[in-house]
């Protein structure tokens, strides 16, 4: 019985390693939060300080008020998170570039629009999806246990979201070329992207440690708390910024399809079980809480989604696919109930978050979240694996998930598809 519970404990990574304490994944936590001081700025983990001319080319494009509109419906929705570093005044907004600083850029207005164009701010810059990028959510393969998305029951197969995501993807582009599309996969293996290894960020974690109290805690406590966070910033940040590198200097694509399966946390993660719950829900660019916008680099990519437009591709794309999903799994549409989550539109499932993909990603960028992979009725349908056709499931015959999945994104793009062709 002791041999079995550490199995589990090994195979069940797929939110955290249960075998860390209380204190270490407190302290793991604030990775999250961590930072990269620039001057008197601060900078995300591993990002760059933002080059604000590159907002030049927007001025006078849009009104006071439908920038404020954006900005509150969308972006930030409460005004005490962005206050701090916009400034909204009648003819400008002043955007604060470095934290601590009294250095400001000025976006100026346009002042004079005529009333049946206060809606169409960005429409102009809209054009048809003829080039895709399908983007597979994390690794796989060797990586999955590292990335805490790997989990399997009592000695069953193993559940890597990584190489799920990955023959999603090839499905796909499969569908999507036969209708015509160019089609690109930002990963084509279960392997990193970035040519980093968490050994190469031995010296940032290092770093990262000696800004910390651990007076009184175990060297051995220590010594997994470093290997954590040098792995969190292999295959969290540093293959996703490989990642926006490949799509924004070389594949240049109209849209980014983030491709991931959902799971629900253990209902006790001393005792892996399979949850009941089952849905899955889209995320568009949005809510950018304020210790986000403290950041100089998230400020600047929130101003530069706002004044490209995106967010109305995203909504309508997003929409779309959210009514495919509901039409082909028959699933709920999962609701967020906390603040780092906006509602987006008016068809269910479709929410704005704040993620590192869908900001640095520069075009429209469409987040799926559908199936909640620990769940008793995706458990078993993974399980059977790829097979042709319909099988009967319970009382219902239904494809195999890889197949459903890449039928309700190519059924979703129904309308972009038929513009292209």
């Amino acid at each position: 019985m002791e041999v079995l519970d550490q199995k589990k404990r090994l195979c069940n990574s797929f939110f955290s390693d249960h075998s860390m304490s209380v204190w270490f994944n407190s302290l793991l936590f604030l990775f999250l939060l961590g930072l990269t001081t620039s001057g008197d700025g601060k900078i995300s983990t591993l990002g760059e300080e933002p080059d604000w001319s590159e907002l030049d080319v927007f001025q006078n494009s849009c009104t006071r008020a439908q920038f404020l509109g954006k900005l509150k419906k969308i972006y930030s929705p409460r005004e005490k998170w962005w206050a701090p570093w916009i400034q909204v005044k009648k003819q400008e907004a002043r955007i604060r570039k470095k934290a601590n600083s009294e250095d400001w850029y000025i976006l100026k207005f346009f002042e004079e629009i005529k009333q049946d164009e206060i809606n169409t701010f960005g429409q102009g810059k809209k054009k048809s999806i003829r080039k895709i990028a399908l983007d597979p959510g994390h690794i796989g393969g060797i990586y999955s246990e590292m990335e805490g998305r790997h989990f399997c029951i009592e000695g069953g197969p193993v559940v890597k979201e990584g190489g799920l995501s990955l023959r999603v993807a090839r499905r796909i582009k499969e569908l999507l070329v036969k209708k015509g599309l160019e089609v690109f996969l930002v990963r084509e293996k279960e392997e990193p992207v970035t040519e980093k290894r968490p050994a190469d960020f031995d010296s940032l974690a290092k770093d990262w440690l000696k800004g910390l109290n651990l007076d009184g805690i175990p060297e051995e406590e220590i010594k997994k708390l470093l290997t954590k966070r040098k792995e969190i910033l292999f295959y969290r940040v540093s293959e996703i910024r490989a990642r926006a590198r490949l799509i924004n200097e070389e594949i240049r694509p109209d849209l980014v399809i983030c491709l991931h399966l959902n799971a629900a946390p253990w209902k006790n993660p001393d005792q892996i079980e399979l949850v009941e719950r089952n849905d899955y829900h889209l995320l568009v660019n949005g809510c950018y809480m304020g210790g986000e916008l403290a950041f100089d680099d998230q400020r600047f990519e929130l101003l530069f989604r706002l004044l490209n437009g995106w967010d109305e591709t995203e909504r309508v794309l997003a929409e779309d696919l959210s009514r495919s999903f509901k039409k082909k799994s028959g699933l709920p549409a999962f609701r967020y109930h906390g603040p780092n989550a906006v509602k987006v539109g008016s068809v269910p499932g479709v929410w704005g978050r704040n993620l590192l993909a869908n900001r640095i990603y520069r075009c429209p960028v469409v987040f799926l979240e559908p199936y909640v992979a620990n769940s008793q009725q995706m458990y078993n349908r993974i399980q059977m694996g790829d097979y042709r056709g319909h099988r009967l499931i319970g009382d219902r015959k239904l494809l195999s998930l890889v197949e459903e999945y890449a039928q309700a994104v190519v059924g979703g793009l129904h309308i972009q598809i038929q513009q292209a062709e």
